[in-house]
């Protein structure tokens, strides 16, 4: 990079447009003239300096500026070059202020060329001229000295244009697919299709050949983005060639949280009947600025908005009995919390209304993020990996992150680890291990990053617990009626809603608001106070307890087996499937085991367990797998799961049910 100054006839770039300085007509007004249209136009000296200090203004006269010589970058100037660029400036010093004819630099050019003892002979006047000339013109800069011998020869192709755009679509039929194919293929192919076209030519206009070495230039001259795009897919290359410029900094816990879900490498068993059940489901909320696990859900039940909604209920709530339940964790779980913003993926359980809805009554922004790019939660995603790799790789039944790695180790067979244990386990490490230990973007753990980062008084909570599973439950619409309110086929009914009906209408459309893992009762909005109210299901022994689900499994069980669609014959259903599911009858196949733990470990255990240990001594009512296999395959089908969206309003009722 040379120097230059205001002075006439300089050429400057003005936010990419280039001007001449033709002359300065006032001691502080320049004229300047468009190169191009030849308009003038003036700019006052201070004006000018100011556009050059910020960078709009660059001096242009120059072709050796920005550090670039013929092309060369100068980290790519040897020490040979230097030194033989500053026995050129030597010259070019000693004739610089002389006339610029051979006859009056020729002795002082032979006095130079003995000062410095070069070897090799004396540099010939006109060449000394034409070094003056370029310095003089780049603006005193050395880099235009620099020799450029190697760069002499032939710049243009060798080959006819035809042959060159052959040699193209060749790359793009050949090179430019997802099959990946070699050079060599490209090359075998451009030779096949000229000596096509050669054999339709006479022989005096028959197409050259191309070399490996034309074929592969041309294939490096296609931008690296769109080879990567047509060979790998857009994903892949939108991925390799992302670059991080800006993202959103949390400066404060619970400003920001992100939340995903991922299935363990681990195969757990049952904790009554030691067989393998498969492999859980874990959905994790992460505090981005304390890298601090706000909450968890582990479980058989797969991505969905129940898996969310108990998830961030873990997350909202207070976590003081944490010790009592697993006496071997010795420290508190204190990250809890309602978050400012919650980042999500494009996972349909994210893009429910019953979601959207919940969050917004909390004050919890949702922000989703673009497809294929995990990086935009990538704390989140980085501790699940942790986790894996903790957790499940390192126990009895992993299953490893990638296939080449299991090799001949059977994961079924070294199972051994207990869903409960499981359960435990990941509590412990979360809370005794990942939030004790230094991390390394923070430089502390998270435990104490949180303690001193956050006060008591700045945590938001719910305001009333008791309604956060309503908050958080899946929102749909029913029609009241006398006989109350029908979802999936049972009615729920209470004195409530008769007073509603007074108030509103014999016959009206609500709002409800269902806890899909306890179906024993539902929360009805009265549309026109907007009070909530708790309803219990008509068959209440039936529904208590159990989740949305399992009345499907129960539902499709009576129908199938016992031939009848009554609330009575899905209770015994409800018996038989606890039994069956207890005594290993449904669960004869690794698949058919995981969906049955799925019946199992939803809804409320204790009441499962009890009636599996009534219903244990009946026998099974499938004679075969097959017949077993259809019947889950069925039950999970979740089609009729959708409902529609809707805006829920809360407010606080007047009653209980106490006072009932």
């Amino acid at each position: 990079m040379g120097v230059a100054a205001f002075r006439a006839g300089v050429e400057v770039t003005i936010d990419g447009v280039v001007h001449r300085l033709i002359r300065k007509v006032d001691c502080n007004v320049w004229q300047l003239e468009h190169t191009r249209t030849l308009r003038i136009c003036e700019y006052r000296t201070a004006a000018l300096r100011q556009m050059y200090e910020q960078g709009k203004l660059k001096f242009s006269n120059s072709k050796f500026s920005n550090g670039i010589v013929g092309g060369a970058k100068l980290s790519s100037i040897n020490e040979e070059q230097w030194a033989k660029a500053k026995s050129r400036r030597a010259y070019v010093a000693a004739v610089l202020h002389l006339p610029s004819t051979q006859n009056q630099i020729r002795t002082v050019v032979e006095e130079v060329y003995r000062q410095l003892g070069s070897e090799g002979p004396c540099p010939h006047p006109k060449t000394v001229l034409e070094w003056k000339r370029r310095y003089l013109a780049s603006g005193s800069d050395l880099c235009s000295l620099i020799d450029q011998s190697h760069r002499k020869g032939n710049r243009g192709s060798r080959f006819p244009e035809e042959t060159i755009e052959l040699i193209k679509d060749v790359i793009d039929d050949v090179y430019m697919t997802l099959e990946r194919r070699t050079y060599q293929d490209v090359l075998d192919e451009a030779l096949d299709r000229i000596k096509k076209e050669n054999a339709l030519r006479p022989r005096q206009i028959h197409l050259r050949p191309p070399t490996a070495r034309t074929v592969r230039r041309l294939i490096h001259e296609i931008p690296a983005f769109d080879r990567v795009a047509a060979r790998y897919g857009r994903t892949v290359a939108m991925h390799r060639f992302r670059s991080v410029q800006c993202f959103s900094v949390a400066n404060q816990p619970l400003e920001r949280a992100e939340i995903d879900h991922t299935r363990l490498d681990l195969i757990v068993i049952d904790d009554q009947t030691f067989m393998p059940l498969g492999r859980p489901w874990l959905t994790v909320c992460l505090d981005a600025r304390t890298r601090c696990v706000l909450g968890i859900y582990l479980g058989f039940e797969p991505p969905s908005h129940l898996s969310v909604a108990a998830c961030l209920r873990h997350a909202v709530l207070p976590k003081t009995t944490i010790r009592q339940e697993y006496p071997s964790i010795e420290n508190e779980w204190i990250a809890h919390g309602v978050m400012q913003e919650l980042v999500v993926d494009n996972g349909m359980e994210f893009h429910s209304a019953s979601l959207e809805n919940a969050c917004l009554t909390l004050g919890i922004e949702i922000h989703y993020s673009a497809r294929k790019t995990p990086w935009h939660k990538g704390k989140v995603e980085r501790f699940l990996k942790s986790l894996n790799d903790s957790v499940a790789h390192s126990s009895p039944g992993t299953t490893f992150s990638n296939v080449l790695e299991k090799g001949d180790y059977d994961a079924t067979k070294h199972a051994i680890v207990r869903l409960n244990t499981v359960q435990e386990i990941v509590r412990k490490w979360i809370v005794d291990v990942y939030h004790q230990r230094p991390h390394r973007a923070i430089g502390v753990p998270p435990h104490l990053d949180w303690a001193t980062s956050i006060a008591e008084e700045d945590i938001l909570l719910p305001e009333d617990p008791a309604l956060l599973d309503a908050i958080l439950g899946r929102v749909d619409t029913r029609t009241l009626t006398h006989k109350g309110i029908e979802l999936d086929g049972l009615f729920y009914n209470a004195p409530e809603l008769l007073y509603m009906r007074v108030r509103c209408g014999p016959k009206l459309t609500v709002e409800l608001r269902i806890d899909d893992t306890d179906i024993g009762q539902i929360m009805v909005v009265c549309p026109k106070t907007g009070e909530l109210y708790r309803v219990p299901a008509l068959h209440y022994a039936y529904a208590s307890g159990l989740s949305r689900w399992q009345h499907k499994v129960c539902k499709s069980y009576s129908r199938r087996i016992l031939k009848a669609k009554q609330p009575d014959a899905w209770l015994k259903a409800k018996h038989d499937i606890s039994g069956m599911v207890r005594d290993e009858f449904l669960v004869r196949g690794k698949g058919l085991r995981t969906r049955a733990a799925r019946f199992k470990n939803a809804g409320d255990q204790r009441v499962l367990e009890t009636e599996a240990l009534e219903a244990s001594s009946e026998a099974s009512a499938f004679d075969d797998d097959v017949e077993a296999e259809q019947f889950w395959e069925e039950s999970e089908d979740d089609s009729d799961l959708e409902y529609e969206p809707i805006r829920p309003v809360y407010r606080k009722r007047s009653r209980s049910p106490e006072e009932l």
